[in-house]
Formats: structure tokens, sequence, C-alpha cells
């Protein structure tokens, strides 16, 4: 019995999916902090948006891309998330694809003010 203890006790610990890792993200005037968000393709993140004025968050080939609930999924319109001044907003997802996805404020010259920044997969 002893034998299979160490057995088990690997086998337990390769079968726990991985812990949801929390990036957060603040919307103020004209930008993205942090502006480069790296990730991980297949590894579970929490997006914990903030924004200090109204801005959105629009990445629509990431949005599309990424596995995520159906009640997170709703959140995004038009592949952006709008934020109201001093709101926050959670979305649960998967990394998907290796590659880099645009973000940015569709707002009116946000974005050629410098609101924009990107995704990397790796």
């Amino acid at each position: 019995m002893k034998a299979l203890l160490p057995v088990l006790a690997l086998a337990l610990t390769a079968a726990a999916p991985a812990a949801e890792q929390r990036i957060d993200v603040a919307l103020s005037n004209f930008k993205f902090t942090p502006s480069t968000i790296a990730l991980v393709h297949g590894q579970s993140y929490v997006l914990h948006l903030t924004s200090s004025g109204g801005h959105s968050f629009a990445a629509r080939d990431f949005f599309a891309a990424a596995a995520m609930p159906a009640a997170d999924r709703a959140k995004i319109r038009d592949g952006k998330v709008e934020l109201d001044s001093d709101t926050a907003v959670d979305l649960h997802f998967t990394a998907p694809r290796a590659g880099t996805y645009p973000i940015k404020c569709t707002h009116l010259l946000h974005a050629s003010f410098g609101m924009t920044g990107k995704f990397v997969v790796s």
C-alpha cells in the first residue's frame, strides 16, 4: 500500500487543473496599463478591467478565439467591452492559439491618442 501512495499523489497532482491567473488592466486617459498582456495558450485567466473614465476594450479577434463561459461572452458586444466611469468588468477565459491580438479603445480619437495594446499568446 505504501508503494501506491506516491503514484496516487502524482496522478492527483497531474489531473488538477491550473488555477486561473488574474490580470488587472486599467483603462485611463488614452492608455491601457499594461498595454501588452502576455498569455500562455491553454491557460485559464480572469481579465479584470477597470476604467477611470468612459472607455472600451476592443479585442475582436482575441475574444472570437478565446474560450469563455456564455455569461462572460454576453458582456462583449461587437468584439468589445464598454466600461463607464469608475466601473469594473471581469472576464474568465482560456487563452487561444499562439499569436498577437490587437486591443484598442473605440471611443472617438482614443486609439489615435495612443489607447492601444495587444495580447501576446505563446
